[in-house]
């Protein structure tokens, strides 16, 4: 079998990270088939898969020189199957293709896309890769029921497949990282943790407000709010100052990517407040750096944690606050919070992410399974 993956985002952010781990376990567990790999320019040495050929073809994303170009590839290079980890595929292809569709976030949160031609290509974009992918690949239950929802696509053509966690997210205690990531950011004292892009949809607003009932309530610490803001950094300035809390947020910007375990591992509690999440890696993030977590109760957010965090409505600024506070002074909480996030990532692994994604291929091929070995 000749599988070709689409990692021309792999760049970004998250999808990214998606996209590396997901391409290495594979090509690493089954080195038995060709791969090819395309990469955008310059992102050859993203991806550390040496049985892989490796192309950086000049393509666009979401171009009509892309819908041309990416079939043509597919037939130079023989390939059987194609896996788009995101959520477009070339309208016309000369083999079956698998889909990865996160989530449909921007139909569900319309307002996370300004552009209403933005919305519309989206709509239209994900509607055909629901309809054209052969088998299409989600990260939870709730996107699964989400897709199924505002997509129409049929249940049984859909196959929940868990990601892992980035090996790079592990528990740091070299103290001279740690020290070095606070001073870098101006840390002095204890802190909680966000990160995550500025989007409406991740309620950085909500955590704001929860922050100054937390402080109300007794609680001292900073506020870490850690990733791109753009826009939004001034809105959110401008909010934490007329709440009284501007002297005690920290906006640190976009993390580079050897800080960002060092930052986990050294808050005394991490926060997802958002709205809405098809995932939400953040968390599994946190657990694997020893953090406690406080989040929503939204979306796929419960299904993702289960009983290692500690739950509060989106809505309600004053819950969050109590969970927060309970998060960072119960030691005995604490502590349980911490080992039970350990247990909860046994749920989450590249390994057998990738082992499930290849049963898809397999099945989008109409191709046995693959043996497994017996141990007499």
């Amino acid at each position: 079998m000749k599988i070709a993956f689409d990692l021309r985002r792999i760049g970004n952010p998250g999808i990214g990270r998606y996209m590396k781990c997901l391409s290495e376990s594979i090509t690493a567990q089954a080195p038995e088939h060709e791969y090819l790999l395309i990469m955008p320019p310059g992102g050859e040495g993203l991806v550390d898969a040496p049985n892989a050929e490796k192309i950086a073809p000049r393509l666009k994303y979401y171009s009509v020189r892309e819908q041309i170009e990416l079939p043509r590839i597919l037939i130079r290079h023989k390939i059987d199957l194609l896996h788009s980890p995101h959520f477009l595929l070339p309208l016309v292809r000369p083999c079956p293709a698998v889909a990865t569709i996160h989530d449909v976030i921007y139909m569900a949160c319309p307002r996370d896309l300004h552009s209403r031609a933005g919305r519309l290509y989206y709509r239209a974009m994900m509607k055909a890769c629901s309809r054209l992918a052969t088998r299409i690949v989600t990260d939870s239950e709730y996107s699964k029921r989400e897709i199924v929802r505002h997509l129409r696509a049929a249940p049984a053509k859909i196959e929940v497949i868990y990601p892992g966690v980035d090996q790079g997210f592990r528990r740091v205690t070299d103290s001279v990282r740690i020290d070095a990531a606070r001073s870098k950011y101006g840390l002095d004292r204890d802190y909680i943790l966000c990160v995550g892009i500025y989007k409406p949809r991740k309620n950085h607003a909500g955590l704001l407000r929860a922050f100054r009932c937390f402080r109300e309530s007794g609680g001292e610490a900073q506020l870490v709010i850690a990733g791109p803001m753009a826009e939004g950094e001034h809105v959110l300035r401008r909010l934490a100052t007329e709440l009284g809390i501007a002297e005690h947020v920290v906006f640190a910007g976009f993390v580079n990517e050897p800080d960002l375990p060092a930052l986990y591992s050294a808050a005394r509690v991490c926060v997802c407040p958002s709205f809405y999440e098809g995932f939400g890696f953040t968390v599994l993030e946190a657990m694997a750096c020893g953090s406690p977590v406080v989040c929503s109760s939204a979306t796929s957010l419960p299904e993702v944690a289960g009983a290692a965090a500690l739950y509060a409505d989106p809505h309600a600024p004053e819950q969050m606050a109590t969970q927060i506070l309970r998060a960072m002074s119960d030691e005995v909480l604490r502590t349980s919070l911490v080992q039970q996030g350990r247990q909860n990532l046994q749920r989450f692994n590249w390994a057998d992410t990738a082992r499930q994604t290849l049963a898809v291929y397999h099945h989008a091929l109409q191709m046995p399974l693959p043996k497994q070995p017996t141990h007499e």
